[in-house]
């Protein structure tokens, strides 16, 4: 199983489905993707993304970062900001039968065409063939899904302040605190961006930033439990078996024989 916790970036990044089903969230909106189908995430989006237990998933990842399409001021000013900036969507499904589809066609060019020497050339180029599909499609001011909102920024600095203490005892108190924000108000600014209470999401993150440390096998369940910020090995396995479907060694054993197949390229 393969989870991402809430997170933004600079880039723009394309996800496209070639077998099975895979899940995103962006700003709150949960999206089930289906097999022929992808989604663009606008930059600096608040985003998650993960398997759907027991479903397998082969999913194409591109992560372009805008500066590649930013040749001059003059590009910049009249084509990437008109899509990044604020008031633009935070996401749009890709799909056939409409203007997005041929995103999906460059995008599954670049992952299937056979190896090039001029790769970097060819990147470069679907960027900015996206970029202008994307351009001459969303229309100033014209949001698909909702832009960005009043306490996006709030969000992000409480879970920055998980990201840093998530191996100490956290409480309700501190990640407010953290936001500067009472906790009636954090608890539902968590339920908007990520559809969990703030406890849950720290759970939730403990256990996403374990299952990276599974695959070193020198590392022992105890020591993975405790750096994770659980206090026992047995709380540990409970609330992974809960959440993952299976115990740590489990999904430890299945690594390479895990539900998801990423083919992910970072430009």
């Amino acid at each position: 199983m393969y989870q991402v916790t809430e997170h933004w970036h600079e880039d723009l990044e394309y996800l496209y489905v070639k077998e099975g089903v895979f899940r995103c969230s962006v700003s709150g909106t949960t999206i089930t993707l289906h097999e022929g189908e992808g989604i663009f995430i606008n930059s600096k989006r608040i985003h998650s993304n993960g398997t759907v237990r027991n479903k397998r998933c082969l999913l194409y990842c591109a992560i372009f970062h805008p500066s590649y399409c930013c040749a001059s001021d003059y590009i910049e000013n009249k084509y990437v900001t008109p899509v990044i900036k604020s008031g633009t969507p935070d996401y749009i499904l890709l799909q056939k039968g409409d203007w997005t589809e041929e995103i999906l066609t460059v995008l599954t060019d670049l992952f299937e065409r056979p190896a090039s020497p001029v790769l970097e050339l060819e990147v470069l180029e679907a960027s900015y063939r996206i970029l202008g599909i994307l351009y001459q499609n969303i229309k100033p001011g014209d949001s698909i899904v909702p832009s960005i909102s009043l306490y996006e920024d709030t969000f992000k600095t409480m879970v920055t302040y998980i990201g840093d203490h998530y191996m100490e005892k956290l409480s309700l108190d501190d990640i407010a605190a953290a936001g500067n924000i009472g906790k009636t108000l954090c608890a539902k600014i968590f339920k908007k961006y990520a559809s969990k209470t703030p406890g849950d999401y720290l759970v939730h993150y403990r256990i996403t930033k374990s299952m990276e440390w599974l695959s070193d096998r020198n590392r022992k369940i105890t020591d993975i439990a405790l750096s994770a910020g659980f206090n026992s090995a047995s709380h540990y396995t409970e609330t992974f078996r809960k959440l993952i479907g299976c115990t740590p060694n489990q999904f430890r054993n299945a690594k390479e024989r895990d539900h998801v197949t990423a083919v992910a390229n970072y430009w």
